[in-house]
């Protein structure tokens, strides 16, 4: 069974119900919904279509809502692409709704000429392309192409200078955020993250009552490298946003980077997803490079989380296939040995220090023991993410009988979401192993560690384990 978990970015290629269920019955985790891109009723309608399909498979989706940020982006270019060759004149266009070509493209930003310096690059479609400024003409900047490519609709677009001075939570962000809440989607993932501070501000304008969606700043910028414990510290899970963090730093300090960021997450205990062109030569090919199978084991064995596809099967052509194969190279690199790193020494002034304690004495437990199945029935989700943490050999199953504290779990390494039938008043150790015992993971004589907390009015107080002949 594959324990890392696949998220998979929906887009023309994907949006219909046939080839969603197809891509969920493929093995995807988590459904990814691009904010900058579409409108926020056809997001809200693709989360419900994840929800309906998930359900009439009998699995659990989740649904991470990418929060747009401040992110430029170039406009539509005819027939969705065009060539720039090396050396041609090409011109950027403030806020201009027309359709580009190969002499010109629109952009996002207002004030796009405020910003134009003779002799400053500006990145295109992550770095792919590199124009440089000539001059502006009114609204309008002349540049010359430096590295000539492939020009798609509504690619990313980076301009240092413009990016210094911008804020991270925009206008489109409080639209995307409103939809987010009201579709009850389980991530909300925040692009441009600079500091702690802006995932503080998001997560004050959620609701203050009931089940929230997990906060999952992106580390693109260098100053959230910069940053990096306290923003992993502010957040619920974190993603490796590779493609624009190799153009706000040097390309060749990002391998080294994704292994760092891991390994913090690892050792505080934070889900952690890798992404950005994990399979890119998949959008046109039905077998990936070997680099990007190698690039696939690594992240595994540098102990992410979760893998995420973007362009692969958002406009793909093998969005199936795709899946599949991130599937089989994930739980190859599983087989192999090797050493995970736990979370650090829990501090003794941590609030949930007991909690953690627990749930690596039940790690420890159900490995000198050979359980089949750790179980945890939680209300909050957060006995499975504890346990999940220190990376045990057996199955893990979160159980709950709150369908969104499921979803919360699907981004979550190893962990297998279980709905708990909602008797109140039943033996909730008997259901457990009930529920765990219907979905095969466990069977009439096994052994089986059960963790989770004492009944009372506050959630994710892990304290106790129970190892239980089935």
């Amino acid at each position: 069974m594959r324990r890392t978990k696949i998220v998979a970015t929906i887009g023309p290629a994907t949006a219909t119900p046939s080839t969603l269920r197809r891509l969920l019955e493929a093995g995807v985790d988590v459904v990814r919904l691009n904010a900058a891109h579409s409108d926020m009723k056809t997001h809200s309608n693709n989360a419900r279509l994840v929800r309906e399909l998930a359900s009439e498979l009998g699995r659990t989706v989740g649904v991470l809502v990418d929060m747009p940020g401040p992110k430029i982006r170039t406009g539509l270019v005819e027939g969705d692409e065009v060539e720039l060759a090396s050396g041609d004149t090409f011109v950027l266009t403030a806020s201009d709704d027309s359709v580009g070509n190969a002499q010109h493209v629109s952009t996002t930003l207002p004030d796009l000429a405020q910003w134009a310096c003779p002799g400053d690059e500006v990145y295109l479609a992550d770095g792919a392309i590199v124009l440089r400024m000539l001059e502006s003409v009114g609204r309008d900047v002349r540049t010359e192409v430096v590295r000539g490519g492939t020009l798609r609709s509504r690619k990313g677009m980076h301009l240092p200078r413009a990016e210094a001075h911008v804020e991270p939570f925009t206008a489109r962000d409080a639209l995307a955020l409103e939809m987010a809440i009201a579709a009850k989607v389980d991530f909300l993932g925040l692009s441009f993250v600079r500091r702690a501070e802006d995932v503080e501000r998001v997560r004050a304008l959620l609701p203050k009552r009931g089940l929230r969606p997990a906060l999952v700043p992106k580390i693109e910028t260098a100053a959230a490298v910069d940053n990096l414990a306290g923003i992993i510290e502010a957040a619920d899970a974190v993603m490796v946003a590779r493609g624009d963090l190799g153009i706000q730093m040097p390309a060749r300090r990002v391998p080294l980077l994704q292994k760092e960021i891991i390994r913090a997450c690892n050792m505080a205990g934070k889900p952690v997803i890798t992404a950005t062109q994990m399979l890119e030569s998949m959008t046109r090919s039905p077998l990936p490079t070997r680099a990007e199978v190698n690039d696939v084991a690594n992240a595994v064995l540098d102990g992410t989380d979760a893998l995420m596809l973007s362009e692969e099967t958002a406009v793909g052509l093998f969005p199936c296939e795709t899946v599949r194969m991130m599937g089989e190279v994930a739980e190859s690199a599983e087989d192999s040995p090797h050493e995970h790193v736990h979370p650090a020494a829990i501090s003794a002034a941590a609030a949930d220090r007991v909690a953690w304690a627990v749930a690596h004495a039940a790690v420890q437990a159900a490995e000198d023991l050979g359980v089949a199945a750790i179980l945890c029935p939680t209300r909050s989700g957060l006995t499975a993410h504890r346990v999940a943490a220190f990376r045990p050999k057996m199955p893990i199953a979160g159980i709950s009988t709150a369908p969104q504290v499921l979803g919360g779990l699907s981004l979550v390494w190893g962990v297998q979401p279980l709905l708990l039938p909602d008797h109140s008043d039943g033996d909730q150790l008997r259901l457990a192993i009930a529920v765990a015992r219907t979905a095969g993971l466990v069977r009439d004589g096994d052994l089986v560690a059960v963790v989770f907390g004492s009944t009372g009015p506050r959630a994710g107080s892990t304290d106790s384990v129970r190892i239980v002949r089935v």
